[in-house]
């Protein structure tokens, strides 16, 4: 067992490399295409090869579960969620907003979760279903107020009106909802810190979402699954929004 200040203590330590690796990383970043067509970074690799060696160092008994690498001890109960560069797509371009995903499972379920934007001020955040932090001091997401007011946001528009969720999130923009695609994980420090009502995501695999759920829960915010079991189709929100767009 592991308790939520020791984990956000490990993440903010393990993590501090990132942002003075990825500053002296070319732009546009080297990358090559994975066997189902997507493109990886060569930081992507080297990030999750640094991770997984100070958790297998310190936490031993738990399994690691990572973007780029094969799982490993995958039957642990415990086990490490890594996404070593959300928003690769971006990151290759020059595009800033992307991060690090690290979270914690327990028999399967989101534990605790940490996000680090390394080009946004080194800003991260973390949290355990109950409670959120943003750089160590507790955060609570604000109220919805009203629609005409009301930022969502996605990674890529046209897929998601085509989604699962494009139904919901048609909805959002007919009762009068601004849409801006500042999506990846750059979109769910918008919704936690207040600057947004929506954050709407699909086909996600476990390490982009998992890390991120103990923080939007912890920061008061809602998580919906969207036709879907697990969190491939979701719909991250206000309290209260989801409500409206049924």
């Amino acid at each position: 067992m592991i308790s939520f200040e020791d984990f956000s203590n490990f993440c903010v330590e393990a993590t501090e490399f990132i942002a003075g690796k990825l500053q002296d990383a070319i732009e546009p970043a080297e990358f090559l295409f994975k066997e189902d067509g997507t493109e990886v970074s060569t930081s992507d690799f080297f990030i999750e090869d640094h991770l997984r060696t100070l958790i297998c160092k310190e936490f031993p008994e738990h399994g690691i579960l990572g973007e780029e690498r094969d799982p490993i001890n995958p039957d642990a109960s415990y086990k490490w969620i890594i996404d070593p560069i959300d928003g690769t797509y971006g990151f290759i371009r020059g595009v800033p907003l992307f991060g690090t995903l690290v979270g914690i499972t327990h028999n399967n379920e989101p534990m605790y979760g940490f996000l680090r934007i390394p080009k946004l001020s080194n800003v991260w955040l973390s949290g355990n279903g109950s409670t959120a932090l943003l750089n160590g001091k507790e955060i609570y997401a604000n109220s919805f107020t009203n629609w005409s007011k009301s930022l969502i946001l996605t990674t890529d528009q046209q897929t998601i009106e085509n989604s699962p969720v494009g139904k919901l999130w048609k909805t959002a923009l007919r009762f009068g909802a601004t849409a801006r695609t500042w999506g990846d994980c750059f979109g769910y420090y918008l919704l936690c810190t207040g600057k947004a009502e929506i954050m709407a995501d699909t086909c996600l695999k476990p390490c982009d979402i998992l890390p991120l759920i103990p923080i939007l829960k912890g920061a008061g915010l809602e998580v919906h699954k969207i036709g879907c079991l697990d969190y491939s189709h979701v719909i991250a929100c206000k309290k209260g929004v989801f409500d409206q767009l049924q």
